[in-house]
């Protein structure tokens, strides 16, 4: 990979997780903003997480594939393995792309965060807390699945 992809990567990536950043912050102050507490219990953070990736995985898809388009970047890459072919052709069909992986991503996140909350006996968190924790995770999350998804848009999907 060139340094001025690279350097494409980073920027999108930026770009990504300040937008995360700002726009997760805004909803959970709109939603929560009467709240003390917010519900932390393993079924509410797997729905917190399931809804927040399937959004941020299908906004960030069409996004990503119209600057792909724009920068007639799309498809420039070789694959390096089967899987990236894999996500190559399945990120052809973004919608489909972002259901599968944003519920991949959040059964993986809740699998490693539920059993954390249990242990720790933690059913709710103070409202400025998660207002502090949930505006930084999707920040990581934002920009991982930024670079996952230029990615694959950029890796053709025949040899």
């Amino acid at each position: 990979m060139t340094d001025e992809l690279k350097a494409y990567f980073s920027i999108q990536a930026k770009i990504a997780a300040a937008f995360n950043f700002f726009i997760s912050g805004m909803i959970v102050g709109l939603i929560y903003h009467t709240a003390e507490e917010v519900p932390a219990d393993v079924i509410s953070i797997t729905i917190d997480l399931v809804i927040t990736c399937l959004l941020t995985f299908t906004i960030t898809a069409y996004f990503v594939r119209a600057g792909l388009r724009s920068t007639k970047t799309a498809g420039i890459l070789p694959p390096k393995n089967s899987f990236a072919r894999f996500l190559a052709r399945l990120y052809r069909a973004p919608l489909g792309f972002s259901v599968l992986m944003g519920l991949t991503t959040a059964i993986a996140l809740s699998i490693v965060v539920g059993p954390v909350f249990v242990l720790l006996g933690v059913t709710a968190l103070p409202f400025y807390l998660y207002i502090v924790l949930k505006p930084i995770s999707c920040m990581l999350l934002g920009s991982g699945v930024t670079i996952l998804e230029m990615y694959a848009g950029m890796c053709k999907t025949e040899l």
